[in-house]
């Protein structure tokens, strides 16, 4: 039978991937965030890599704290909030998924989870948490967001039922981010490459994390990609991390016959969290040059092991 010009086309789309943002602060350490928005608006923070995010076609993050007006924080060493405002960062930088399955996402209770929640859904941002997937459609495709937090208690079964879930609501592109690892850990630990590989196994797409705060490397596992760290991106947690290495995760997947097609045209764009070297702006930049070709130097170092090499464009082989 010959297929129709409908089923013979292939779709693409291109997602990106960034890491932690925290769009706030904790008030008991620094308030520079705040006194950066208030000088320079809502479009400074993502203005050097929103043409990145608008290019594409769909771009997630981990959102890592909360949009409330709450003012009993969580008894916990860093609680981060923002007004409800803040969301339109996210919105003006063409961020169109957040990651709110991380230890962050009640640092004022269970109502300041509810409160960003509700603040994404009024701006049209689609979040994904536990049991809540985000369902996206892109180029008349359905994509499928998970999220986990394996820093509490999380099974297998609960993967792959999320998985089995989003297949059946008919996702053609599945992509499953975890919270996870050890902070300032460089490379994934047995936890992690356990975790990830076995959301592969059960037909996750791509697989992004995040936690570390750093970057840790990329494994190409059964044809597809584990990002076990994107580290910080804008990140208003900390106003002079020592480690300001980033990076944008893009994937160009391609459907065609209404299948994921095995193609894995995908490539980092490496990136410093802050346009400053010595301090955090807040401001996520792309790197170039000598700067660029060190950061893929590293890369490369952190996924020797995991069957992926970088080459000098970025490029994942």
């Amino acid at each position: 039978m010959t297929p129709s010009a409908a089923e013979s086309e292939t779709t693409f789309i291109t997602l990106s991937a960034a890491g932690d943002c925290t769009l706030g602060i904790d008030s008991r350490y620094s308030h520079n965030f705040n006194k950066y928005y208030k000088k320079k608006g809502d479009r400074y923070f993502l203005k050097k890599v929103s043409p990145i995010f608008s290019q594409d076609d769909i771009t997630i993050v981990n959102f890592e704290g909360t949009l409330t007006s709450n003012k009993k924080r969580a008894r916990k060493t860093f609680t981060f909030k923002g007004p409800k405002k803040y969301v339109s960062i996210l919105k003006k930088g063409s961020v169109e998924v957040v990651n709110l399955a991380n230890n962050h996402s009640k640092d004022y209770g269970k109502s300041s989870l509810t409160d960003t929640q509700s603040t994404l859904r009024k701006n049209n941002i689609g979040y994904c948490r536990s049991t809540v997937i985000s369902y996206q459609t892109v180029n008349d495709v359905k994509m499928a967001f998970l999220g986990f937090n394996a820093l509490e208690r999380i099974t297998k079964s609960q993967i792959r039922s999320g998985i089995v879930q989003a297949k059946k609501n008919k996702a053609k592109i599945i992509v499953v981010s975890f919270h996870w690892g050890v902070e300032r850990k460089y490379y994934p630990n047995a936890k992690q490459k356990s975790l990830g590989r076995y959301a592969i196994d059960c037909e996750a797409s791509l697989v992004l994390g995040h936690h570390p705060h750093v970057l840790q490397g990329i494994e190409k596992y059964n044809g597809r990609y584990i990002v076990y760290s994107l580290g910080n991106f804008c990140f208003g947690g900390n106003s002079n991390p020592k480690d300001k290495d980033t990076i944008i995760f893009q994937q160009k997947f391609s459907i065609k016959g209404g299948k994921l097609q095995p193609e894995n045209n995908a490539k980092i764009i490496p990136c410093s969290l802050s346009s400053h070297k010595k301090t955090n702006d807040f401001q996520p930049r792309i790197l170039s040059g000598s700067e660029k070709k060190r950061l893929i130097k590293k890369m490369n170092k952190l996924s020797r092991k995991l069957k992926v090499s970088i080459s000098s464009s970025g490029k994942l082989n």
